[in-house]
Order: structure tokens, then C-alpha cells, then sequence
């Protein structure tokens, strides 16, 4: 079979792999999509936490169960499934009492020890996968991924108490952000983006109103119940506070290389409660495919460009080295 190889040196080629194999309790997917993250690209540049080259990366993916292991019980050949890319321990404190996510032992999906998506096929085991609803596509399936890292930071927020929300970055991320709230019943999702190019798609993902940086409306009523800083920009922690609303609530989405200064004083005054949001957990993949098939056009809004593992790495290596440019979201069918 094939995949993409992240070497040491920074380049991505595509090589031949062995087979995987379905050990016990394992399943083996043949991977109809995989979705290139923010993450698969500072991996390549050599500055990923603990993505380290040489390795397999991928962790966005769905597709069909070609091999079921000893012992599997839940998944048969031929399910239509998504991958929930994190491997834990089942033991620990974490784990029973589901927030599996954030088990202390995890390991996630394309790391040197655990082959990731970027292939014709990834072993898995079988309690990581999710059937897929018949009105996703195959070829959409690993955006349930990344839309399960918006329903979980949105699931942190009480959205009883919210009527507005800012969402501060409109990447990826933070258009789905925008698009889970305004199907939870938020009222009033203004996103700020200097990307002009991506009004149109955070328009059709439910935006209120687009700002580009600093054109924020600045009145003592422009406050928000809840914002998101879904892009890793230190600028704009500082616009989260001074934009909160009295006893309204932060998440913090995106992921800083550096600590930064929080003004803990207003934390206490204006009893701001300020969270962070860290994966998912099974149920806000659930989710993701019930929101995929309720709105069927995120896709297209989102799927810049659709292509092989061919075609794929040679933009891998263009992102990696120049950024993103107009691609939003980049999946690759193999």
C-alpha cells in the first residue's frame, strides 16, 4: 500500500508501506478521506509538541472497515465509519469516568508509534470508530474530526445564558465554531477574520456580521456572552476580555506555543470564567455527523481542495513551506 511519509529533513513524499494488520480488538480502515491539519503541518516543519519526523501522519479520517481483529464484536467488514484518533489506557481516572480525552497515557493518531490516516489503510482499535450516517459521503467523512473539536468547545459554554458570541479567528475551526452555534440557537455569531476571502463561506456558515481586526464595534453595549479565540494570535486574548460581557465566558480553542498574561483581576471582578477545550470525546462525534447531515453544504463551504495522496503531498510541502494561502481545508482521498 502507500502513505505519506513525514521524513526528518522537512519534506513529505509518498513511499510504500507493509500492510497493517488487525491484532486483537483492533479493526483496519480502508481510508476513503483524510482531512491536513494545522498540526500535520508544523509536524513536518519540525515544531509539532510531539509529532516528530520520521512518521505517518494523518488523525482526520473516516472510512470503510476492510479487517476485523480477534475479539472485535462492534464493528464489521464493509461499516461505513469515522476514527476517533486517540488510543488511552482504559484504566485511569480519566477514562472511567469518560473524559478519556484527557488521559494522562493517550496517544493520538499519526506519531511515530501509531501510523496515522495518510495511507490506503490505518489500524485502529475498534472502540475508536463511529458509524458514519448514509447522507455523509465517503469522501467527507474526516471532517466529523475537525467538527468534533467545535462541538466540544462549544459544549464547555452553558448556552442558556447566551445570546451573542464572538468567534476570534476564521480558520477552520473557527467557522465551524460559528456554524455549531448557530445550529444550537445562538442568535448573534460575529467572527472576526482578516481573511476577506472567507467572508462569503463564514457568511454561509452563519455569521451575523465579519470584521477584519481591530474594526470591532467599541461601544459600552458591544459585549458578547461567550467568545472563542480560535486562532493562535496573542492580540487577541487581550480583544477576548475587553470584549466579554459581564459574567460571560472565554474559551480558549487554539493552541500558543508561549504563555501569555491573563488579567486575572478582571476574572474576579466581572466573574468571567475563562476555559480551555482540549480534543473530544465520543459523543461530540456523534454530533459532528448529526450537524454533517443536517447541513450537508459545510462541506463545499469548507473543502478547498479535494485530491489524491499524489497530488496531496506536493501540497503539504507547498503549505508547510509558504502557509496555507486561499486553501481553508485540504482533503486528500486515497
Amino acid at each position: 500500500m502507500r502513505g505519506i511519509r513525514f521524513e526528518a529533513e522537512g519534506r513529505a513524499q509518498v513511499v510504500p508501506l507493509p500492510v497493517p494488520a488487525a491484532g486483537p480488538g483492533e479493526v483496519v480502515v480502508a481510508v476513503t478521506s483524510t482531512g491536513v491539519c494545522g498540526s500535520d503541518l508544523s509536524a513536518l516543519q519540525g515544531k509539532h509538541i510531539f509529532r516528530k519526523p520520521p512518521l505517518i501522519s494523518g488523525h482526520e479520517a473516516g472510512g470503510i472497515v476492510h479487517e476485523i481483529g480477534e475479539g472485535v464484536t462492534a464493528a464489521s467488514v464493509g461499516d461505513r465509519v469515522v476514527i476517533d484518533p486517540q488510543r488511552v489506557c482504559g484504566q485511569c481516572t480519566k477514562c472511567n469516568s469518560g473524559r478519556y480525552h484527557l488521559c494522562p497515557r493517550k496517544q493520538m493518531l499519526g506519531i511515530s508509534e501509531w501510523d496515522g490516516s495518510f495511507a490506503d489503510l490505518v489500524s485502529v482499535p475498534e472502540y475508536t470508530l463511529i458509524p458514519a450516517p448514509d447522507r455523509v459521503k465517503d469522501e467527507h467523512l474526516a471532517l466529523a474530526e475537525p467538527i468534533a473539536v467545535a462541538v466540544h468547545a462549544v459544549n464547555r459554554v452553558e448556552l442558556d445564558a447566551v445570546d451573542s458570541a464572538l468567534v476570534l479567528g476564521g480558520g477552520t475551526i473557527g467557522s465551524l465554531i460559528t456554524r455549531v452555534l448557530t445550529a444550537k440557537g445562538v442568535t448573534t455569531v460575529d467572527v472576526v477574520e482578516p481573511r476577506t476571502f472567507l467572508e462569503p463561506t463564514l457568511a454561509a456558515m452563519g455569521a451575523s456580521e465579519v470584521h477584519e481586526p481591530g474594526t470591532l464595534p467599541s461601544g459600552p453595549d458591544d459585549r458578547y456572552d461567550a467568545i472563542f479565540i480560535a486562532a493562535g494570535v496573542p492580540a487577541l486574548l487581550e480583544t477576548a476580555f475587553d470584549r466579554i460581557a459581564t459574567g460571560g465566558t472565554i474559551i480558549q480553542v487554539a493552541v500558543f506555543s508561549s504563555g501569555l498574561e491573563v488579567p486575572v483581576g478582571e476574572l474576579q471582578v466581572k466573574e468571567i470564567s475563562f476555559l480551555g477545550t482540549a480534543m473530544y470525546i465520543r459523543q461530540d462525534f456523534i454530533e459532528a455527523l448529526e450537524i454533517m447531515a443536517r447541513y450537508p453544504e459545510i462541506a463545499d463551504l469548507l473543502v478547498t481542495r479535494n485530491t489524491t495522496l499524489e497530488e496531496g503531498v506536493e501540497l503539504i510541502n507547498d503549505m508547510a513551506a509558504h502557509g496555507p494561502g486561499d486553501i481553508l481545508k485540504l482533503v486528500m482521498v486515497p
